[in-house]
């Protein structure tokens, strides 16, 4: 055997040797970074056919994570932390205007935007807010911005004919509703049916007063153009599998569509809203 036949030898016998990592590199995991809606643990389990039919279609690891709250979560999508992003329609909005995501897809079906008051004080009229306080959990969400929007045009100007005030959760936002002050609440359809029935049977929804866009889906800025495809396409696939239908059953979701820029439009009437809350204005 002749000194280079042995080095090659010797080279294929590490080679052997080695762990499979090093002799093919492995896929980076695809974070996907989902907004924080619900607790983490509820969110986890909800993605977990998610998180196995993006793994199957894409042939790489992906990992479901999220963050401690809405803003700490935007402030991660807009700086590349997540390679897909799934997030509020006026939320994803701003991170494609101000950080060049690239909104992909949208959830089915709308969210209903209701005026929740105690069954036993019904409201009859949006002139009876007037001087009174209207609870939210959240004032960055768009059914609150929307809120806002539909109570101007029925000339309740919030902040100056009736006051917001906001509960950490759904339930809290509820028991506000015993209070004096407080005559109505705003909330999502999933909200209110989060609320703990014992609470929820005194509640009445008086109006429906909006249908939302669902969540977005964006790929991160700077996505590579092979990736991005593969990804749109598994995205397309995914509502028809069987790891979809488990998804829309557990989450109440029951489709996910191509994005249109009349979706996009829809929003940028709160764009200017949503990043002054995200600044703390």
């Amino acid at each position: 055997m002749t000194e280079a036949t042995t080095r090659r030898a010797l080279a294929g016998l590490a080679l052997a040797a080695a762990p499979a990592g090093m002799a093919a590199a492995q896929p980076a995991p695809l974070q996907f970074g989902v907004m924080p809606n619900v607790s983490a643990r509820i969110l986890l389990g909800q993605y977990q056919p998610f998180r196995s039919f993006l793994e199957q279609e894409l042939g790489r690891p992906v990992e479901v994570v999220t963050a401690p709250g809405l803003s700490a979560f935007q402030e991660r999508s807009v700086a590349g932390a997540f390679g897909l992003v799934v997030t509020a329609a006026n939320l994803g909005r701003v991170a494609q205007l101000d950080a060049g995501l690239t909104p992909i897809a949208i959830y089915e079906p709308r969210i209903p935007g209701t005026i929740v008051t105690l069954r036993e004080r019904p409201l009859t009229a949006a002139a009876e807010l007037r001087g009174t306080t209207i609870a939210m959990t959240n004032p960055q969400s768009l059914v609150a911005l929307k809120f806002i929007h539909w109570a101007r045009a029925q000339g309740v100007q919030i902040g100056r004919d009736a006051q917001a005030t906001h509960a950490r959760n759904e339930d809290s936002l509820a028991q506000l509703l015993n209070t004096a002050e407080t005559r109505a609440a705003v909330m999502s359809q999933g909200e209110f049916n989060a609320i703990r029935q014992d609470i929820r049977e005194n509640l009445v929804v008086w109006q429906v007063f909006i249908r939302v866009p669902g969540f977005l889906v964006l790929l991160a800025a700077r996505t590579p153009e092979a990736d991005a495809a593969r990804i749109t396409a598994a995205l397309g696939r995914f509502p028809g599998s069987a790891q979809g239908r488990e998804f829309f059953a557990a989450t109440g979701f029951n489709g996910i569509r191509p994005v249109t820029p009349a979706d996009l439009a829809e929003l940028d009437d709160v764009v200017e809203e949503t990043r002054a809350f995200l600044r703390g204005a």
